[in-house]
């Protein structure tokens, strides 16, 4: 009783359709989990420090996180990143209203398809919110280092342990999030053909459509912020050498490493989202000509040889949700089973430099670590 596409997510083929299949994206070319750029930059150990080329990478970060905190939707005119305040807020509230099936019997497949795309929505947007921060706050210590680099380089040999610490060591947050507690299934011998209907109908598949695209519009804008931050690291390999400039690198890797992977979970969630859109609405389309149900309302008590095809419509029902299930239980494990990430410690008091304390004074206090030296 097959009326939908037989292939799950990211394997398609013909049939009726309420949305375009998404243009290909990058994070569709990477097969998920962290990845370190093998091809990441390094300094040359012959560079003479470009303090104003170190400023200006420094300055060109900060620009870049505050168009992304920006609540304009373009963000600061010489940015290359735009804002995502609109789109984490949506993708942060993936709550699909099942009031409308509220009631007796709950469609138990779908809830648990949906709660986990409400839980990977959430932990998406945390991890990228922890993501700015750190790249952030590696700008800002660009720029205090290109405002009086003598003095920044003997602060550095002071303490290096906790460059080391914060990039290499103990430091860095490596998680990897589980997000599937497991699949149920439906006891759908209990239910009759009426109530699957009105399951069924009760769905309105343009608002799973519309969060599909949140979805992917999140992925996108991950996979500009990848994009940026590649150009970033090179622009500071040209100028700035030795060990200071090999561990901000590597802390940007890292950083990259967790955008990609992030953009590839959430564009993952919403491909697999509007895939089961799309199955939802053929079974929404054919369910009258397969059960036969007709425009009949009765009660539960009524018995099935009076519904209009006979007791069979309610069997018939009963296999067109089973049959249904199955594809919600493949779009379940369509979706991204972790979430990992490998982000450098961020310290808190890491700010924008003030400056106008004396350098020495601001790297006294705010050198990047939490204040712990290295075990």
């Amino acid at each position: 009783m097959h009326v939908a596409d037989d292939h799950p997510p990211n394997h398609r083929s013909g049939g009726i359709a309420v949305a375009p299949e998404p243009d290909p994206q990058q994070w569709r070319e990477w097969d998920g989990g962290l990845d370190l750029s093998r091809s990441w930059p390094s300094p040359h150990a012959d560079i003479d420090v470009d303090t104003a080329g170190l400023r200006k990478v420094g300055e060109t970060i900060t620009t870049e996180l505050a168009a992304a905190d920006s609540h304009e939707p373009d963000g600061p005119t010489s940015s290359g990143l735009r804002s995502w305040k609109d789109t984490a807020v949506a993708v942060s509230q993936l709550e699909f209203d099942m009031t409308a099936y509220g009631l007796w019997p709950r469609w138990i497949a779908f809830d648990r398809f949906w709660g986990t795309v409400s839980f990977i929505g959430d932990r998406i947007v945390t991890e990228t919110d922890f993501v700015l921060l750190t790249y952030g706050q590696f700008g800002n210590m660009i720029i205090a280092t290109s405002a009086n680099y003598a003095m920044a380089d003997s602060v550095f040999d002071k303490k290096i342990s906790q460059l080391r610490y914060i990039v290499n060591g103990k430091g860095v947050h490596h998680t990897t999030m589980l997000m599937k507690a497991g699949w149920e299934a439906d006891n759908i011998s209990d239910y009759d053909a009426p109530k699957i209907k009105a399951m069924l109908f009760s769905f309105d598949v343009a608002t799973m459509l519309r969060k599909g695209g949140e979805c992917a519009e999140l992925a996108a804008w991950l996979i500009s912020l990848q994009s940026l931050i590649e150009e970033r690291a090179r622009q500071l390999a040209d100028v700035w050498s030795g060990e200071p400039s090999e561990l901000a690198l590597e802390a940007f890797r890292k950083v990259h490493a967790s955008v990609r992977a992030l953009a590839h979970s959430i564009g993952t969630t919403g491909e697999t989202i509007i895939w089961l859109a799309n199955v939802i609405h053929r079974y929404q389309v054919n369910f009258e000509s397969v059960v036969k149900l007709g425009d009949w309302e009765f009660d539960d008590d009524l018995p099935d040889w009076l519904l209009p095809s006979g007791g069979g419509a309610h069997d018939r029902a009963r296999d067109y949700l089973r049959d249904l299930n199955q594809y919600v239980k493949a779009a379940y494990d369509a979706l991204p089973a972790e979430i990992e990430t490998l982000i450098p410690g961020a310290p808190s008091s890491l700010v924008y430099p003030d400056l106008s304390k004396g350098v020495k004074d601001y790297w006294d206090s705010t050198l990047v670590g939490s204040g712990e030296d290295e075990p």
